[in-house]
């Protein structure tokens, strides 16, 4: 069930403000560890990278503790469940925020004490940002012309040495390294899908869910295949086709969200579902009615302020969380 309003305002109370103090808090349904860096020396860069900046630039977290930007050290945050409610599942999050900055409330600590107050381990990502000199800074002009997967190639990169970290301390968070789940929001969108289509399959979280987004890429997807070729006369009625074997290094499973009237990403996000449907994949799909681009937690109501119980709700059905399911 979603949280009622002031559970959902106690929750955010209850936790840390994005750069506090770095010990680890206790409350009554979830433990919030100190972050941890994503790289243990310097976060490798690309010196041709356009989204540095000409000089150097400082991690900032707005006012109201929503926005965080010039992010150049990327970390993580556990959320952990109460040992009693754990299922043993994990979920990184990725918030959005156009690789501009970090909704890091709305689609980051929110989302992370849902979860953790339902059994799920949960995983603030502070993704590497493009660098901003200052508010005078011209971003749009500067980036005029450069393609959004350039824009995330670090935060990507993140993404991938954070989900190996994680999985290198399953033990210390209480978590079976295999039932990994990565969801991301518009940026971080993006950030979750290119992990979900790391070219080595061990790098890959075991399900991705891009919310009001996907894998903005401006090539081909050149997706690997999700099946097999039939055998030779296999009849290709699909009604008296036997089932599909699933091929080698096959992607893991995707959960796509996004309200219809979302006028930012809605062609992208269908141009990605097409591409995993033409690759032999059945991702499961939600489009609201309406909630515009970035509901994230803020209820618009709609439907769309239930996308992360259906996404709870997937993940029990694939097995994820311990329940019963297909696999």
């Amino acid at each position: 069930m979603i949280l009622c309003a002031a559970t959902f305002l106690a929750s955010l109370w209850a936790s840390p403000l994005p750069g506090a103090a770095a010990a680890d808090v206790t409350g009554p349904a979830l433990r919030i560890l100190a972050p941890e860096r994503v790289w243990p020396g310097e976060a490798p860069l690309d010196a041709a990278w356009p989204g540095k900046a000409a000089r150097s630039v400082v991690e900032a977290t707005s006012a109201d503790g929503e926005r965080v930007s010039n992010v150049t050290d990327p970390t993580y945050q556990a959320y952990l469940p109460d040992p009693a409610r754990a299922t043993g599942a994990a979920v990184i999050i990725a918030p959005g925020g156009g690789f501009r900055f970090l909704a890091i409330r709305n689609e980051g600590v929110a989302v992370a004490t849902w979860l953790a107050e339902r059994g799920v381990a949960a995983f603030v990502l502070k993704y590497r940002l493009v660098q901003q000199e200052g508010p005078e800074d011209d971003i749009r002009r500067r980036f005029q012309g450069v393609p959004v997967e350039v824009q995330g190639v670090p935060g990507v990169a993140d993404g991938i040495q954070a989900l190996k970290r994680i999985r290198e301390r399953a033990a210390d968070y209480g978590i079976d390294p295999h039932r990994v789940a990565a969801i991301g929001f518009s940026a971080g969108a993006h950030v979750v899908s290119m992990m979900g289509l790391a070219p080595v399959a061990a790098d890959r979280p075991d399900y991705v869910a891009p919310i009001y987004g996907g894998a903005f890429t401006t090539g081909d997807y050149n997706l690997p295949p999700a099946n097999l070729p039939p055998e030779p006369g296999t009849p290709t009625e699909p009604w008296l086709a036997p089932p599909p074997k699933p091929a080698p290094g096959r992607l893991p499973p995707f959960f796509l969200a996004m309200a219809q009237d979302d006028v930012f990403v809605g062609q992208g996000v269908r141009r990605f579902y097409e591409a995993l449907v033409a690759a032999g994949y059945r991702p499961e799909v939600h489009l609201y009615l309406r909630g515009g681009h970035g509901f994230g937690m803020t209820p618009r109501g709609s439907t769309s302020d239930h996308f992360l119980q259906e996404f709870l709700w997937w993940l029990e059905a694939l097995g994820a969380t311990g329940t019963a399911g297909p696999g």
